[in-house]
């Protein structure tokens, strides 16, 4: 089983960064949100969440890279336009981030071992 964190390319500025979801980011998310995570998640695809999981995402990066951009979801909201923002692929990495790797490979439209039954 594969546990390395899903990446996802994303441009900003000329640069590339490589977005993930790691506990770095879900940490400087849930301090946004007065320490409670679940009001993060609670705000589902709100363009709000979106930005703030985005600029924490790529100030992971550029922290990880040593590069001197730090992105607020104000900043972010400036800079970018609403096409520019892949507001599904982002929160999916978020989602599959915090759901255990046992619970991603169980299909919800077949649970485990039905495709057994009538054999």
């Amino acid at each position: 089983m594969d546990i390395r964190l899903e990446t996802m390319p994303f441009e900003l500025g000329g640069k590339q960064y490589q977005l993930r979801c790691n506990m770095n980011v879900l940490a400087d998310v849930q301090e946004q949100y007065g320490g409670d995570f679940a009001a993060a998640l609670d705000a589902g695809h709100s363009m709000r969440s979106v930005l703030d999981f985005l600029a924490a995402m790529l100030n992971d990066y550029a922290d990880e890279q040593g590069w001197p951009e730090r992105f607020s979801s104000r900043d972010l909201g400036r800079q970018l336009h609403l096409t520019q923002i892949p507001r599904e692929e982002i929160m999916g990495l978020v989602v599959r981030a915090i759901t255990p790797p046992e619970a991603q490979q169980e299909s919800p439209a077949e649970p485990e071992g039905a495709s057994d039954r009538g054999n």
